[in-house]
């Protein structure tokens, strides 16, 4: 046999090694480049980031992030992504090369997509950041879950309304009904997912969570979250047929100053996302959602640790 031939026969035995071992991980082709692929009964296949445009929350922390999503799923080793869009506020704003300007994911959205193949599963909204959503986007993004193999279904980010007098929600109920036509296909079901804050479990909403597939719970006011468990409970009662995922943020809001957000601290951070282990191997919740890309290069604290507990805790069983 030349050198040649056996490095053939080297390369094609390993080859065959990958192959296996990707198939008793459960991965499939669509993913097959993921850093970390996720083992079927694992943590980390429970994990998610929660991600949107590069540097959209420079308003919120006044730093300048470059991260991308795919950049921090693979940062966290997290192999599903929310992608969730934001348009710049009305006004002023920031002008292209300034330090907080940021670009929404535009047409074409499968651009934006593409890189995301190596992922497990990946949501994206169709309601953005802000309640923002438009008619034309929410099309092609349907279309675009419909005909993308690791797409699992839609998100609704900021979708319920505070403000006295407001209407609930940023889609009616009529317009919901519809979504959930649009996501029923021949061979699967596409899953409809909302942000919904602890604040707003008061709220009159119970009809709309009756038409969600994927209720998840974020608690914007750090002091709140001593009360995480009540209020995981009090969604319980108040939709027990959604299922419910845990958002974990990596920012800590400080009200209205500049920044508004800083890191986190860590010993809340651990304390968050411990419970979030504990209800997610109670089976309470399927998924842990930690905020996101635009936070990531920040030299918080809080990501470190984040980071670094995920390592340690991803491959473990449930």
């Amino acid at each position: 046999m030349s050198h040649r031939a056996g490095l053939k026969v080297h390369r094609r035995q390993f080859l065959q090694a990958a192959a296996g071992a990707a198939a008793s991980w459960g991965v499939t082709s669509s993913f097959f480049g993921q850093i970390c692929p996720p083992k079927p009964g694992t943590v980390r296949d429970r994990l998610w980031v929660f991600c949107n445009p590069r540097n959209a929350d420079y308003d919120m922390v006044r730093k300048r992030s470059v991260m991308s999503p795919l950049e921090g799923a693979v940062y966290f080793g997290v192999p599903n992504i929310q992608m969730v869009n934001q348009y710049p506020e009305v006004g002023p704003g920031f002008l292209p090369g300034q330090e907080g300007w940021f670009q929404p994911f535009e047409p074409p959205l499968e651009q934006y997509a593409f890189p995301l193949k190596v992922l497990k599963r990946v949501a994206w909204s169709i309601v953005g950041a802000s309640g923002v959503t438009k008619e034309w986007e929410r099309k092609r993004v349907l279309d675009m879950a419909r005909h993308t193999p690791n797409f699992v279904g839609v998100y609704m980010d900021d979708f319920f309304r505070d403000k006295p007098g407001a209407k609930v929600a940023s889609l009616t109920l009529d317009q919901l009904r519809v979504v959930q036509q649009q996501l029923k296909e021949p061979n699967r079901k596409l899953d409809l997912y909302v942000t919904l804050y602890t604040n707003q479990l008061n709220h009159p909403i119970a009809d709309y969570l009756n038409l969600i597939d994927v209720v998840t719970l974020w608690t914007w006011e750090t002091a709140d979250l001593v009360d995480l468990e009540g209020n995981l409970t009090r969604l319980e009662r108040l939709a027990p047929k959604p299922r419910k995922m845990l958002g974990c943020y990596t920012a800590e809001y400080v009200g209205k100053r500049t920044p508004a957000w800083t890191g986190m601290p860590v010993p809340t951070m651990q304390r968050q996302c411990e419970f979030a282990l504990r209800a997610l191997r109670d089976g309470r919740i399927e998924g842990i959602i930690i905020y996101g890309c635009t936070t990531m290069d920040l030299g918080w604290e809080s990501v470190d640790w984040t980071r670094d507990w995920i390592r340690q805790i991803g491959d473990s069983k449930l």
